[in-house]
This record gives C-alpha cells, sequence and structure tokens, in this order.
C-alpha cells in the first residue's frame, strides 16, 4: 500500500492529537502531579514517543485499520492522566471523557477547514495541510475548554482533604454525561453510512456536531458550577462547625482560667490573714488555715510568662497542669497585649497545642517534657512559636497524612482547629512526630 502522506506528516499528525492534550491535563491539575517535575517530564515524552511511533507505523502498515492500535493508543494516553496526576477517580474519568470529545471535534473541525481551503488536499487525509489548520483549532479549542471547564474542575481543596472528600459522591456520577456525549459522537459516525472523512467535509454534518459540543460544554460549565457551590456550602458548614467547636473550646479553658484567677485571689486574701495570725501570734488559726488550703495548689509555678494576659492565663493553666504530672514544663515566648490576632484565636490555638502535649505526656514512664519558645515581630507583625513534647504513643494518621483522634473517630479536633486559625490569618502551621518528639511549629504574618 502506498500512503497517501509521508512520515513527516503522519508524525506531526499524531502529535497533536496527542501532546497537546496531555499537556493541558498537567497545566491544569499543576501542584496535583504524583511525581515530581522531572519524572513527570519523562513521563509525558515517554508517552508522547510512544503514541506517534506505534501511530506513525500503523499509518504505514497493512494493518492500518486494525482497531488494536486505537485501543493500545488510547490505554497509554488514559494510562499516562491516571499514573502523572493525584486527584480523584471520577474527576479523572470526567476529564478523560471531556479530552476525548474535545479531541473529536478538533479533528472534524480541522479537516471541515482544510477542505474549505484545499479542497484536494483535504482528501489526502493527513496532509500537512490538514496539521496547519488543526494547530489553531486546536489552541482556540483548548483555551476555551480550560477556561470555561478545567480552570473551575481544579478550583476547589485540595483532593486528600476533607473539603474535597465532599465532592466525591458527585464526582462519581458526573463522569457519566461526556460519556453519553461520546456515544452521541459514535453513534452519529457509524450510523451516517458515511466514512469518518465524508462526515468531516460534509457542512450539515460538521454544523451538527459542533451544536452537540457547544451544549456539552455549557453542560459541563453548569456542572463545574455546581460542585463549586456544593463545595462552598460544604466549606461553609465546615467553618460553622469549626467556630461552634473553638467557642465551646474556648469558653471551656476560660472556665478553667477563672478557677485558678480565684485560687490566687484567694491566696492574695490568705497572705493578708497570714500577716494578721503572725502579729496576733494566733497558732490555732494558723493551723485551720493550712488545713483549709486546697493542697494541689502549688506555689513555685511562675505566674508571668508573657505580656499578652489571654496567653499567659493558659501557659499559667497548663503549668499547673504539667507539675501535677510530673511533666517538665518550660516557656520563652514573647508575645505584647496588642496583637493582630483575636484573643479567643489565641486561646485556642494555645490551649489545643498544650492540651495535646500533656495527653502524650501522659504515657511516659520517664521523664516528660513540653517546651514552648516563640517571638512576636512588630514590623511586619508576624508570631512565630515553637512547641516540643517528648512521646511514647505514635499519633494515628490516616493514608492521607491526617492526624485522627484518640479519642473519637475522625480527624482530631484540636490539630485541625489550630490549622484553621493560622489559616484563617494567611498563616502556616505543620505538626511533626519524630524520634519521640512531637514539634508543632506556628507562623502567622498580618
Amino acid at each position: 500500500m502506498i500512503p497517501e502522506f509521508s512520515v513527516w506528516e503522519a508524525v506531526l499528525y499524531t502529535f497533536l492529537n496527542s501532546f497537546p492534550y496531555m499537556l493541558l491535563v498537567l497545566f491544569s491539575f499543576r501542584g496535583r502531579w504524583r511525581f515530581g517535575t522531572r519524572v513527570t517530564v519523562l513521563l509525558l515524552a515517554a508517552a508522547t514517543v510512544t503514541q506517534v511511533s506505534l501511530n506513525t507505523y500503523r499509518f504505514f502498515s497493512p494493518q492500518v485499520q486494525n482497531p488494536l492500535y486505537d485501543a493500545v493508543i488510547s490505554v497509554i494516553y488514559i494510562g499516562f492522566i491516571f499514573l502523572a496526576i493525584k486527584e480523584r477517580f471520577g474527576k479523572l474519568v470526567f476529564t478523560v471523557l471531556v479530552l476525548m470529545d474535545l479531541g473529536n471535534l478538533v479533528v472534524v473541525l480541522s479537516k471541515f477547514t482544510e477542505g474549505l481551503f484545499f479542497p484536494q488536499e483535504a482528501l489526502l487525509r493527513y496532509h500537512f495541510t490538514y496539521s496547519l489548520f488543526m494547530l489553531p483549532v486546536e489552541a482556540l479549542l483548548i483555551t476555551a475548554v480550560y477556561l470555561l471547564i478545567f480552570k473551575g474542575i481544579t478550583a476547589d481543596s485540595e483532593p486528600d482533604s476533607e473539603l474535597s472528600a465532599a465532592s466525591v459522591p458527585l464526582w462519581r456520577y458526573m463522569w457519566l454525561i461526556p460519556a453519553v456525549f461520546y456515544l452521541i459522537w459514535t453513534q452519529h459516525f457509524y450510523t451516517s453510512g458515511k466514512s469518518t472523512l465524508e462526515n468531516a467535509l460534509d457542512p450539515f454534518s460538521t454544523g451538527y456536531l459542533l451544536l452537540i459540543d457547544i451544549g456539552s460544554v455549557l453542560i459541563y460549565r453548569t456542572i463545574v458550577k455546581v460542585v463549586a457551590v456544593y463545595e462552598k456550602n460544604a466549606r461553609l458548614t465546615a467553618d460553622n462547625h469549626e467556630l461552634e467547636l473553638q467557642k465551646m473550646q474556648y469558653d471551656t479553658i476560660n472556665e478553667r482560667i477563672e478557677e485558678m484567677r480565684s485560687t490566687n485571689h484567694d491566696l492574695r486574701h490568705n497572705v493578708v490573714l497570714l500577716r494578721q495570725i503572725r502579729k496576733n501570734g494566733d497558732l490555732s488559726a494558723l493551723d485551720e488555715l493550712i488545713a483549709s488550703y486546697p493542697a494541689s495548689v502549688k506555689h513555685d509555678q511562675p505566674l508571668r510568662y508573657c505580656e499578652n494576659d489571654t496567653v499567659n492565663a493558659v501557659l499559667t493553666y497548663f503549668s499547673e497542669i504539667a507539675l501535677k504530672n510530673g511533666i517538665d514544663y518550660s516557656v520563652t515566648i514573647a508575645l505584647p497585649e496588642k496583637c493582630f490576632i483575636e484573643k479567643p484565636d489565641l486561646a485556642v490555638m494555645f490551649g489545643n497545642i498544650l492540651e495535646n502535649a500533656v495527653e502524650a505526656c501522659k504515657f511516659i514512664d520517664g521523664k516528660r517534657y513540653i517546651k514552648v519558645s516563640g517571638r512576636y515581630d512588630p514590623v511586619p507583625e508576624q508570631l512565630s512559636f515553637i512547641v516540643e513534647n517528648n512521646y511514647k504513643v505514635e499519633p494515628h494518621i490516616d493514608e492521607n497524612g491526617v492526624f485522627l483522634s484518640a479519642k473519637h473517630k475522625g480527624i482530631g479536633i484540636g490539630i485541625n482547629s489550630v490549622r484553621h486559625i493560622a489559616g484563617k490569618y494567611g498563616g502556616n502551621s505543620s505538626f511533626m512526630p519524630e524520634d519521640g518528639v512531637f514539634t508543632v511549629s506556628v507562623m502567622i504574618c498580618e
């Protein structure tokens, strides 16, 4: 068989039918690559070279009509997307089917446009003029599909986050819609009684398929918008739940702080009474006072760790808890009273971290310690602090790296609250268990 085109024309056509679409996926899902840049680029190159080589060989072989080639090329194409991108299965299936619909439209419009300007060359299947018209058509449609569909698909939360998981039921079925449009395309080509080339050159056939694709793109965009609204509602619900939890935690901490302040208030009164007893020399009254004073109250703990009353109250409270549990408790932090972070957020953030640290230390038989260090920079305003504690029981972490609660099913509320507060102010937080030491680092800038 003598082909109607040269090798370089076949290579160019195959390249334009694979590489731009894989590049579109990589760009759309940037930041969600499964591997590093080097490995991903190597995978892209390997997939492209394999598809181009296989399809070019097929064009010049006696088995040019063998459907096995199409199947293998599709497997390589789809396999690359699923291997390179770390994303929900349903969303990737949706993406692949949208790309297949897009590829069909590019092929038909390119051939139809070629037929308008070069009617004789258009009959030669893969003449270079075909690729010449494919370049602008592909660039235009890929840009439109990215802006209308793919940009919205990847605008939600991280794939492993709790919020992203909320949309899983939607993506589990949304892929059926582009699948139906793909079947409409297939049905049109195989039941029209015309060859693929004849369908592409027929203005009525091309116009029909163009209208179908315009409708499908509008539907895909609607789907993306619906999912975005769903995710936004899920995010608002999660934020409201988070605020309720933080308020409960803040109220609890405040109750404990008030108890401590009450004890300190009683201590000041008792000091006055002690002076009176010493002046009168009434030893029986001294015995009564000693017997009535709570044995649990310790007097050797610092009462002032920093100038910020809210943080100082939390640090002081947990110093008492640490002392009761035999935990070495050291604090070195400079934080003024005026701070851009709201007081409830400061209380919840420090309270959750220290409460988790105390709970972790309780399981240690030997030396226990909690170390708090931090600083506040006024220009620009920035709070950074680190809390370290040793532990014995390894934290519960799921396959996605999310810390789970040891007290109940689900994610750890304390760690999630700290992350939420840090994110609220545009800051960062990290939680690192390593070699028996759990380190929490928080940095927040105004």
